[in-house]
């Protein structure tokens, strides 16, 4: 399995830490950076290209998809996880850039995207039926709109 590398930028310098000390020694995981500061930890985004950004909490009065849309411009390609405390929920985005000509091919994004989701939600119930049967504690349910309720997960 390959190692993926895992930034975690968020304003709560508790929250930041915590969740580095969670992940730190997991063996598929390899945490490359944690920042309280938003405009360092986008240069530290593009300067490591990680292949997820945990996004811990809300930013007093920002909206959660400018921080989302910056992470995808400092580093194409990594997947975003919001972390929002307040209703104990993931929400996962993937980054993925069309040129657009005509309707046409706004349509076919449309199409790509709603096969995309139906297979994470697909795999993501495969996946939860595979850990529940090894009887491991799970995220839990995969949600419409690629949420999770947060908990534990083993690494396998």
């Amino acid at each position: 399995m390959r190692t993926r590398r895992v930034f975690i930028l968020s304003p709560h310098t508790l929250l930041a830490r915590g969740v580095e000390t969670l992940l730190r020694g997991r063996r598929s995981l390899r945490v490359v950076g944690t920042e309280t500061d938003r405009r360092q930890g986008m240069e530290r985004i593009q300067a490591l290209h990680p292949d997820v950004v945990i996004l811990g909490g809300e930013a007093s009065g920002r909206s959660p998809l400018a921080d989302v849309s910056a992470v995808f411009k400092a580093s194409p390609g990594t997947v975003v996880i919001g972390l929002r405390v307040g209703d104990n929920l993931l929400h996962v985005y993937q980054d993925s850039e069309v040129k657009v000509g005509n309707v046409e091919d706004l349509i076919q994004a449309i199409r790509q995207a709603g096969k995309a989701q139906a297979t994470e939600l697909r795999q993501g119930a495969i996946g939860a039926q595979r850990i529940g049967a090894a009887r491991r504690p799970s995220f839990g349910k995969v949600e419409a709109g690629q949420s999770m309720e947060l908990g534990r997960k083993q690494d396998e």
